[in-house]
Order: structure tokens, then sequence, then C-alpha cells
């Protein structure tokens, strides 16, 4: 899952590896709706005239809301610091330093003063999935009109907008030590604001 090594730092110390599943997701709420508006005939909001009824019923609108928090990363040393041919070697911890920030920003997601490469032939302390990328969030807005041409004939026209309010939800942070941008956001997970229209014809 997106960075995941999915190999042992240490072939001999497997209980070094100890720690999140990349997937966890701490935190999770989605919910869906689909509403039909009261409009039309036979609905609570009748009309008497019969165009207007039927340009005004078979209506309805729809929303999906996703909330959640990040996935957890893995710092690593960026080179074989271990010299062992693996190339998955993590850094130790600088003693008395919190990698975590209470300001957090897209310049500065945690702490890269928390980190420092580990000496040559060695391996790092800091453990596996230890930090936690930006949270998720995303809603999707639909709406449709039925037009009922016989009894199992329906065609459908709909409009949708993916990611509606066009929220930007980070991507995750660079987690190389050795890398110019360590502890910086660089890019945007998923797509911006997406209109669609669409249609269907059901029989």
């Amino acid at each position: 899952n997106d960075g995941d090594t999915l190999f042992p730092q240490n072939s001999y110390c497997m209980r070094c590896e100890r720690g999140l599943s990349t997937f966890d997701t701490r935190h999770r709420f989605v919910t869906s709706v689909l509403y039909d508006l009261p409009l039309g005939k036979g609905r609570a909001k009748n009309i008497e005239n019969p165009v207007l009824n039927a340009v005004a019923g078979g209506w309805q609108v729809g929303s999906i809301i996703t909330a959640s928090t990040g996935f957890p990363l893995t710092v690593t040393s960026g080179r074989d610091q271990s010299n062992t041919g693996a190339g998955f070697d993590r850094p130790n911890y600088n003693s008395g330093v919190d990698p975590n920030l209470s300001n957090r920003d897209p310049q500065r997601w945690f702490n890269p003063a928390a980190y420092t490469v580990q000496a040559f032939g060695t391996f790092g302390n800091v453990g596996r999935n230890t930090l936690i990328s930006p949270s998720i969030l995303s809603w999707d807005f639909s709406t449709l009109k039925n037009f009922r041409i016989k009894e199992s004939h329906t065609l459908q026209f709909r409009f949708e907008a993916f990611n509606a309010a066009n929220h930007l939800n980070l991507g995750n942070p660079d987690t190389n030590v050795t890398s110019s941008n360590f502890g910086k956001i660089t890019g945007g997970r998923g797509n911006m604001r997406e209109l669609q229209f669409g249609a269907k014809l059901f029989f």
C-alpha cells in the first residue's frame, strides 16, 4: 500500500517488524443518502397540470460522504546503510526529539530533526509504520430525473459531481531521510472536482 516495503529490515529480527498494518485505518466513516423528492403525480406535492406534473416528478438527489484517518507510513534511510544488500533500512531516532508536530502543514508534516541516518554497518531503531499520513475527506453529489416512457421502460438523466467541494486531500509526506523533501508533502491524493452527465435506459 503506497510505500510499504513488504520486507523486513533485518531478516534475523522479525519482532523488530512488529507494528501497525500498512492498511490500518483507525477511524473511517462512510454514509450514503438517496432521497426521492416528494413532487409529481401521487406524491405529497401533486401538481394539477399534467405537463408540469411530469416535469416535477421523478427527481432524486444523492450524496456520499467519506471521512477517514490516514494510513501508517515507515521512515526509511534511503540507502543500504546496513551493508546487507537488501536496502530496506530504517534510521535512528534522535533521543528526546518528538517526531509529531502540533502544527503540521505540507512543508513540515512531521519533525525531520527526530531522525538521523544510522552508522554504517548497523540497523536503525525506528519502528515500522510509526507515522500516519494525512486524513481523507470527500463528498460526492448526484441528482437525477426519471422519465417513465411506459410500464417497463424508464429513461434516466443524471448529473454527478465527484469531490463536489473540490477539497484537496494531501498525499503522503516524503519519508526518505536522505531526500531533500524529507518531511514534506509535494502532492495530493485523488482527483479534484469532476463533473459528469449521463443517461440510462431501463427496460
